[in-house]
């Protein structure tokens, strides 16, 4: 039987989606301090980050700092946090995991979010070449066909299958609330790793959303595809 084709998840799977937050946090802080002379807000954004706060926390800061602002002032701030150049690198077991099963086979990763946004973080990271398609939900037609809506599986599919080979899919992902529902319903193989400070912590599994396997490192990952 064919080496089964991995599919991966982007955020918080291959790199610390909380590292790309620090990293947009910093651009809004120098953003801030050139445009309203108001500066340090980074260190806060982080702690508000870590208490569970995501889009609030810029509508906060911003009415902390600057008490006048509008709604031009939110957009454009939040527009620096998801625009900016980010300071991000791979998990070292990303690394060697994308080494490893892509010597093995082709690859694949699905993204949700601004297509522009998920793009330049690939761009960062240095691994559009790593994989043989890469669905950007966001790029399909806005958020209603983010995960766990089947149109980025069924393209892994149809690009990676090969239609009657036996081959098995694995997707690879953190979040239970829509990672794995339709790798679930479509018969993939459905494994969430487990990194410590993801930005999904708190996240619920959805109904039919429980993965299949649980790791802590991609290194794991051997161990559950010999078993297939």
């Amino acid at each position: 039987m064919s080496e089964p084709v991995i599919v991966f998840d982007l955020d918080d799977t291959l790199y610390a989606e909380r590292d790309f937050a620090i990293s947009g946090f910093r651009a809004c802080e120098s953003w801030l301090e050139r445009e309203h002379g108001v500066g340090e807000v980074a260190e806060e954004m982080t702690r508000l980050l870590d208490e569970g706060h995501m889009r609030q926390l810029f509508v906060k800061v911003l009415k902390d700092r600057l008490p006048h602002s509008a709604d031009q002032h939110l957009e454009a701030f939040i527009d620096v946090y998801r625009y900016h150049e980010p300071a991000i690198g791979l998990y070292p077991d990303s690394v060697w995991a994308l080494e490893h099963f892509g010597s093995k086979g082709p690859l694949g990763l699905i993204t949700d979010g601004q297509h522009e946004v998920q793009s330049s973080k690939v761009r960062a990271l240095d691994i559009g070449h790593r994989f043989e398609h890469i669905v950007y939900t966001g790029a399909l037609g806005g958020r209603a066909f983010s995960k766990p809506h089947p149109l980025s599986y069924e393209q892994m599919e149809e690009k990676l299958g090969g239609a009657g080979d036996g081959r098995r899919f694995v997707y690879v992902g953190d979040n239970p609330a829509k990672d794995f529902v339709t790798p679930n319903a479509r018969g993939w193989i459905s494994v969430q790793i487990v990194r410590p400070y993801r930005i999904h912590a708190r996240a619920e599994a959805s109904q039919g959303g429980h993965p299949q396997h649980m790791i802590e490192t991609l290194t794991e990952l051997p161990a559950i595809l010999a078993g297939l």
